[in-house]
């Protein structure tokens, strides 16, 4: 697989991941009185959004780094939706605070 179609998987899998996780949060959230994890200090949503940040940037350095991937290629695309997850629902709880 060339690193232009693993870069399109990605795009594509981080496409549909934004769109679920946005989603469940917003339909999450209108179901709850009380926005408990709002209350949060930003410290938190700071600190979880930069492991986040993490997460994404190292599968896509490890997507385009490593030269045999057939074994470990959905660990990275999991690790790197994982951290596309987490950032998405941290930027969407950053905008209501």
């Amino acid at each position: 697989m060339n690193n232009k179609k693993r870069l399109n998987i990605l795009i594509f899998g981080s496409c549909i991941v934004i769109l679920i996780a946005a989603y469940i949060q917003f339909t999450g959230q209108s179901k709850i009185n009380a926005s408990c994890s709002y209350l949060d200090p930003i410290t938190i949503d700071i600190m979880a959004f930069l492991a986040a940040l993490f997460l994404v940037i190292d599968g896509i350095s490890d997507l385009f780094s490593a030269k045999n991937l057939d074994a470990k290629i959905w660990r990275i695309y999991t690790r790197t939706f994982f951290g596309v997850a987490i950032v998405t629902l941290h930027i969407i709880q950053f905008i209501h605070k």
